[in-house]
């Protein structure tokens, strides 16, 4: 049989062909993103002893087609003043996101502020402060530790997710045992914390179980649509750990419980908006949440946000608090969460992140206040607040 050779123009041109496919890294032939963004390392040749194939499976490869830019390196905040090696990790506990902290320690400061206000006798201004910055730390490394066990869990998700493709377990900075041995760590610190406190074995009994539910709400996204509701219980706990810490018994009156729920239904709206920016990237991931279920943000937020104002009014009415509470709180709150309505919108995640910034500071901040200077207006009317027994 007669077989046409190949001009010496088609071999060169397959010559060339070949060689740029032997020469290109094994992680430009799987993902689509350079090995070095990746892993950190620099990619390597067929060429070379160490290359091989990826091996990994496609549903854990870093999608590179996602809006969101490569990782780098960071050049300003806190995390460019650490050492490269520390910033995984510090990003793992979102150090340089307070946002989140936000979220968890507002609980608590609600709980002291309520607490303040019933107990008896009458809290020291400083003593409550010193309580406060030591649940301030506790928070510090409780935020930490439920972060890091999320990115974790979520590794695999995350790859998929624009927002989330670049943390650090998911782009392979950190693996998931390093990332326990931190959680671990951050543990630690938390149970440290709580030595610190006036009553820190009653402290604990509140804290163990906030602890693991925190760090079980990830594997909710898998099985539930509604996560947030799991996450919501363990943060709005720390009302009651921290009126607790003042030696107050929160089941002895039912405003507690509608002050629980108030922050319980808070802390529900402030996760459901944020998971709002990732909708598109969970619905193709698989994620479950109640920001996929329920994709009307100004209906959401409306009814949740009248029911977390009428829990605020029910506690005001039921534990005999003035109009500077009422006003504060239950104004205060109703004029956030009406401008939330208004603004919110999955079609700008910029907004939706905003207000995961913010909206924890913001509104739990009206609460907060409202119920200090509920506080102040009882300390004043009393005959000179006396100070508790520092051994309690």
């Amino acid at each position: 049989m007669f077989v046409p050779l190949r001009t010496t123009h088609q071999v060169g041109r397959s010559s060339i062909l070949a060689s740029k496919l032997l020469t290109r890294s094994p992680a430009r032939l799987g993902t689509g993103l350079p090995l070095s963004l990746v892993t950190g390392r620099q990619p390597l040749r067929f060429g070379s002893d160490e290359a091989r194939p990826p091996s990994r499976p496609p549903s854990s490869a870093v999608d590179s087609s996602l809006p969101y830019p490569p990782y780098t390196i960071p050049t300003k905040g806190i995390l460019s003043k650490l050492p490269p090696s520390w910033v995984p990790y510090a990003e793992l506990s979102r150090i340089e996101k307070p946002g989140g902290l936000y979220g968890f320690y507002m609980a608590y400061l609600i709980g002291l502020g309520y607490g303040s206000c019933l107990v008896t006798p009458a809290v020291a201004p400083g003593h409550l402060a010193q309580i406060a910055g030591v649940l301030l730390v506790y928070n510090v490394f409780l935020r930490g530790a439920a972060c890091t066990v999320n990115d974790i869990l979520d590794r695999d998700y995350d790859r998929q997710v624009a927002r989330c493709r670049n943390r650090p377990v998911a782009r392979r900075a950190v693996t998931p045992s390093q990332g326990y041995m931190w959680y671990a760590a951050q543990t630690v610190g938390a149970g440290a914390a709580i030595a610190c406190l006036p009553s820190p074995m009653l402290a604990l009994a509140y804290a163990v179980p906030i602890q693991l539910s925190v760090s079980l709400y990830p594997l909710a996204k898998r099985h539930t649509d509604f996560p947030q509701l799991v996450l919501s219980a363990p943060i709005a706990g720390g009302v009651l750990m921290a009126a607790a810490s003042l030696g107050m018994d929160p089941f002895t009156t039912s405003a507690t419980g509608f002050l629980f729920m108030s922050h319980y239904i808070w802390t529900t709206i402030f996760d459901y908006v944020n998971a709002c920016q990732d909708t598109a990237d969970d619905i193709k991931a698989g994620v479950r949440s109640m920001a996929v279920r329920y994709q009307n943000t100004s209906l959401f937020i409306s009814t949740l946000g009248a029911a977390q104002v009428g829990c605020l009014a029910a506690t005001g009415i039921l534990a005999g608090f003035s109009p500077v509470y009422m006003i504060g709180a239950v104004g205060g709150n109703a004029l956030w969460l009406a401008t939330m309505v208004m603004t919110v919108k999955r079609t700008r995640p910029d907004i939706c992140a905003w207000w995961f910034s913010w909206g924890g500071l913001l509104v739990s901040g009206t609460t907060v206040a409202a119920l200090f200077a509920e506080y102040h207006s009882r300390l004043d009317g009393s005959e000179g607040g006396e100070k508790i027994n520092d051994s309690k």
